[in-house]
C-alpha cells in the first residue's frame, strides 16, 4: 500500500506540473491538454486518500469510482474528508486534561465536495468541441480560469496530512454483492443510513443501534407472490412505476403499476403503538 501511496503522490504533483509547463507556452491549443492534466491532478488526490482505507476495503473498489463518486464514498467513511484542519497532539494528565507543550502534527489542505464537483466536470468540458455557455469562452478566458484551478491545486498539494482515519467505523458485508463495506460511526449516527460501496450496486441500508449493537439492514419491501404465496423481497430504491421482478417459486412476472401511500391522523397512531 505504501507503494501504492508514494506512486499516487507524485503523480499529482507530476500532473500539476505538466499542467503548467503547457500553459507557460501561451499556445491556445494546449489548453485541452492542460485541462486534462488537471483532471488527472484531482484524481490522484482523490485516490491517495482512499488508499488509507485500503486495509478495510479492497483497493479494486474505489479504481471503480469517478473522482467525486469516490469522494462521497470517503465522506460516509469520514465526514471531515473534505475539511481543512491542523492537527497537533499534547501528552495529557489523569484527568484527561493537556500536559505539556502542544505538538503541531500538520496541516491538513484538501477541496470541498461541491469544489470537485464543479470544477472536475468544468475541466472536462474544454476537452470536447466547445458548446452551450462554452461556446462564449475566449481562450483567454479559458487560460485564466485554468491558471486558478492551478493555484488551487498547488495550495492542495502543500498540504503535510494526506488523510486522517481517527473515528471509530461500522463494517457490514452487502447483502446484495457480498462486497465488505462500512460508514463512519458519527454518520450512521446523523443519517441512519449506508450506501454499499461497490459502484456496481450501491444498495441501501437503514441503521439502527439496538443495545449498544448496530444493526445494518437492507431497505427493502416485501410482496407476496399471488399465485403461490411465496414472499418476493425489492429493494425500495427500485420501488418506481414500471419496475418488472419475478417470484422465484413459482417464476410469475409482476409489474408495478401504481403508487399507493396511506396516512393517518398522528395523535390516532400514538394510541394505536402506545
Amino acid at each position: 500500500m505504501q507503494a501504492s501511496a508514494d506512486a499516487q503522490s507524485m503523480s499529482k504533483t507530476i500532473y500539476l506540473n505538466q499542467a503548467r509547463d503547457l500553459l507557460a507556452r501561451r499556445d491556445d491549443g494546449s489548453l485541452p491538454y492542460a485541462a486534462l492534466e488537471l483532471r488527472r491532478c484531482i484524481e490522484s488526490i482523490v485516490y491517495e486518500k482512499l488508499l488509507t482505507y485500503t486495509k478495510y476495503v479492497p483497493g479494486l473498489v474505489f479504481e471503480q469510482w469517478q473522482p467525486a463518486h469516490a469522494l462521497k464514498a470517503l465522506l460516509q467513511f469520514e465526514p471531515d474528508a473534505d475539511e481543512e484542519f491542523r492537527l497537533r497532539i499534547a501528552e495529557e494528565d489523569p484527568l484527561g486534561n493537556p500536559r505539556g507543550p502542544w505538538i503541531e502534527m500538520g496541516e491538513h489542505r484538501t477541496f470541498k465536495l461541491s469544489w470537485l464537483q464543479k470544477n472536475y466536470n468544468k475541466l472536462g468540458s474544454f476537452l470536447h468541441v466547445p458548446h452551450g455557455r462554452m461556446k462564449g469562452w475566449t481562450a483567454n478566458d479559458v487560460r485564466a480560469y485554468l491558471d486558478e484551478v492551478v493555484a488551487e491545486l498547488d495550495r492542495i498539494l502543500q498540504s503535510s496530512i494526506i488523510g486522517v482515519s481517527l473515528a471509530s467505523r461500522i463494517s457490514f458485508k452487502c447483502a446484495v454483492c457480498s462486497s465488505n463495506s462500512l460508514v463512519n460511526t458519527q454518520v450512521a449516527e446523523e443519517t441512519k443510513r449506508a450506501i454499499c460501496i461497490n459502484p456496481n450496486c450501491g444498495a441501501i441500508y437503514h441503521l439502527e443501534k439496538r443495545d449498544d449493537q448496530w444493526q445494518v439492514d437492507l431497505e427493502q419491501t416485501e410482496f407476496k407472490c399471488r399465485n403461490c404465496g411465496a414472499s418476493i423481497w425489492l429493494e425500495n430504491r427500485h420501488l418506481d412505476i414500471g419496475c418488472l421482478f419475478k417470484c422465484s417459486e413459482c417464476n410469475v412476472e409482476y409489474l408495478i403499476v401504481a403508487r399507493q401511500w396511506a396516512y393517518s391522523a398522528k395523535e390516532e397512531v400514538d394510541k394505536h403503538v402506545g
